[in-house]
């Protein structure tokens, strides 16, 4: 039998293709999502909103993040006199969701009233 073994080489261009070229697709596409996703904030003024519930000493409270960054601390229940805390997460949630229902409607710094708070379920009778 008269046969050869061929060696196969690796040519730079095989290896660009294998290894670079799949690299350089996933950084230009992660500048792109990066750049039209900041262009959009400025041309529409879009505003990516969170909320978060966290756990205090003796309840729970919410923060609203708007790109990341804190806007709104809520550590008490507003419209209440004195520093009360929310008594379950879902208090918190609740009433944290209704801010960013009105700050959806333009409101810039929501308020919540006592009466929404009796209508959201988290004050049961008038002296709470």
């Amino acid at each position: 039998m008269n046969g050869f073994l061929m060696k196969h080489t690796t040519s730079k261009t095989d290896r660009f293709k294998k290894n670079i070229f799949p690299g350089i697709l996933i950084v230009l596409g992660i500048l792109f999502y990066t750049v039209y996703c900041s262009q959009l904030k400025r041309e529409y003024g879009l505003v990516y909103i969170q909320l978060a519930p966290f756990q205090t000493g003796t309840g729970w409270g919410y923060e609203i993040l708007a790109n990341g960054k804190t806007y709104i601390r809520q550590s008490f229940i507003p419209a209440v006199a004195g520093e009360k805390n929310f008594k379950t997460k879902e208090d918190a949630i609740a009433v944290g969701n209704k801010v960013i229902q009105k700050m959806k409607m333009g409101e810039q710094l929501p308020t919540i009233s006592f009466d929404e708070l009796k209508q959201l379920g988290i004050i049961k009778d008038s002296l709470h």
